[in-house]
């Protein structure tokens, strides 16, 4: 029975507030029922006309009741989940203001970085633009019908236009970067066009118009340059190449030791190798201890780039190929490697293809230019490889043993030097021999070597006596013109070291002649060319070369590498050579 009693109560009581609205509103209905029609017409013309009202003010503006239009605005901002101030009259013209100050800042700092985008058109008026002729054109320019803009409209006619920058305003003393660009000390807020010209002015004072560029744009405003060009390339006949360095003098030469180019990764043995990469600021160093290194050049720091050790090969020699793309490792063994220097691979070429017999392949030359790679043999045999695809191509005979090859620079041409003191002229573009010569002033001569503009050739021997001959003039008068064989004389004598010579390498402007001797210390010394005299100067008592294996120029003779016994490679900086 409590339980029936309770549960009533609560129904009685949920009735009790669901019905009190109701009955409220219907007290509401009877009092206007009660009320007469007039005074209910009067209040529904009185509400509308509030209302009315009310949406003017909010519109249109205007005084009296500010506080109903700010509720409504009150209920706005809540409606949209923010909270806006009341606004008058005064504060929507404070906003104006801040809104246009923001849109000046913005223009301002466009304008910071206008000038990284385009460019000046004061200048770019100077120089003549690339356009179309009326010629070649699909329209007819004399047409006045036609409306496509013409030539002067569309020169004078800028890129873009921001038409908001002179409306924009921008203050000069807000921030330090534009206080310099104040023309008087109270000088504050200017135009958004006028804050561009100064930034240009400012630019050009800063970073000024280059002379070269000044007389370029001078001579093509003051008529036509290509004919001006034209005529004064045939008024001389003189090289187009200017020179402004002075000569190498043949004295003294003025060399500076830099760093060890191997100062990051010394050998453990002997250098037996250096060479420059024909383009890049790269030299590789190679030896008896099985291990192929690459240097990044640049006389300071002589950064290791990479080294490759071959774990069945001590390194005799090794020289770029095929414009420095590929390297070419051999040693006292019957085969030899190729290091893909783009790709990073190795690969092992097991011997001359069809000369099974070839046990070593330690005297190997190669060329940066050519497609040749030529293996020194016995019996006077030259055998000559592909350096693209490592196929055997040919075989040279010579009537003694070979002592020495080289490549001319084009590496079409292979000189060769025999134990006889014969020389042999190979066109490798034939495969035979073109010239041959004797020069009886050698003794048993042991290296060879070509300048690169074929104006010169060394031979050295086993009495530290280094020939040198010029080659536009090694025929004399007695021998027959149209001979292949013929006798030599040569036109300097170099005895300056008394045991025998190793090498003879020229560098890469034909300047410079080194001669260089491993059987005792400090054997090398540098010609010059064309006198043939020997630097005097250098090297010195000090100078400490050790043992020389190896020496190398740089392509533009600007550094030398000089490799040695205790597995350095010593870098001197020629500074007569302002560049690499």
């Amino acid at each position: 029975m409590s339980t029936t009693a309770s549960a009533s109560n609560d129904v009685s009581a949920l009735e009790k507030r669901t019905l009190q609205p109701m009955e409220d509103s219907e007290e509401e209905h009877s009092e206007e029922e009660m009320a007469r029609p007039s005074d209910r017409k009067r209040a529904k013309a009185t509400h509308k006309s509030r209302a009315e009202t009310d949406l003017e003010r909010l519109v249109l503006g205007g005084g009296g009741e500010e506080d109903s239009g700010n509720d409504l605005f009150n209920k706005i901002g809540k409606e949209g989940g923010m909270s806006l101030p009341g606004l008058s009259d005064a504060d929507d013209f404070e906003e104006e203001e801040s809104t246009d100050e923001s849109a000046g800042n913005d223009s301002e700092a466009d304008n910071e970085e206008a000038p990284l985008f385009f460019m000046d058109n004061e200048r770019g008026k100077q120089f003549h633009s690339f356009e179309s002729s009326a010629e070649d054109s699909d329209v007819d320019v004399e047409d006045g019908n036609n409306m496509s803009p013409s030539k002067e409209d569309v020169q004078s006619k800028a890129a873009w236009s921001d038409d908001d920058m002179q409306n924009a305003t921008v203050a000069l003393k807000d921030k330090v970067r534009t206080r310099k660009l104040r023309e008087e000390e109270g000088e504050n807020v200017i135009s958004g066009d006028v804050y561009e010209q100064r930034l240009r002015q400012q630019f050009e004072k800063i970073n000024p118009v280059p002379k070269w560029a000044a007389e370029a744009v001078k001579d093509t405003s003051s008529g036509d340059s290509n004919e001006w060009i034209g005529d004064e390339l045939l008024k001389t006949s003189t090289s187009l190449m200017s020179r402004n360095r002075s000569l190498l003098p043949p004295t003294n030469l003025d060399i500076a030791r830099v760093r060890n180019a191997n100062r990051a990764a010394v050998s453990q043995s002997v250098v037996h190798s250096v060479q420059f990469h024909p383009t890049a600021t790269v030299l590789l160093t190679a030896g008896l201890d099985k291990t192929l290194r690459l240097f990044e050049v640049d006389g300071k720091e002589n950064e290791k780039i990479q080294s490759i050790y071959i774990k069945d090969m001590p390194i005799t020699t090794a020289q770029f190929i095929r414009d420095g793309k590929e390297i070419v490792v051999s040693g006292r063994r019957g085969y030899y490697y190729s290091v893909d220097v783009e790709h990073g691979s190795v690969a092992r070429i097991n011997g001359v293809p069809g000369h099974p017999k070839l046990k070593s392949l330690e005297f190997m030359n190669g060329t940066t230019t050519g497609d040749r790679i030529a293996f020194m043999g016995n019996g006077g045999q030259i055998h000559l490889v592909s350096a693209r695809t490592k196929q055997f191509v040919h075989t040279l005979s010579m009537n003694c043993a070979v002592r020495d090859v080289s490549f001319t620079a084009d590496g079409n041409y292979l000189w060769s030097i025999g134990l006889d003191n014969e020389v042999y002229q190979w066109d490798l573009r034939q495969n035979s021999c073109v010239s041959r010569w004797h020069d009886s002033t050698v003794f048993r001569p042991t290296c060879l070597g070509i300048s690169r503009d074929g104006s010169y050739y060394a031979s050295g021997d086993g009495a530290g006596i280094v020939n040198l001959y010029d080659t536009r003039s090694m025929r004399s008068n007695d021998d027959d013109e149209t001979s292949a064989f013929f006798t030599v004389k040569p036109f300097k004598a170099i005895n300056n070291l008394t045991t025998s010579i190793l090498g003879a390498k020229f560098s890469p402007n034909s300047e410079i002649l080194g001669i260089y001797s491993r059987k005792k210390s400090d054997q090398l010394k540098l010609v010059h060319l064309p006198t043939g005299s020997v630097f005097s100067n250098w090297p010195t008592a000090s100078s400490h070369l050790g043992h020389v294996q190896c020496i190398d120029f740089s392509p533009q003779s600007g550094f030398m590498a000089v490799g040695n016994d205790s597995g350095k490679a010593l870098l001197y900086r020629l500074q007569h050579y302002p560049s690499y």
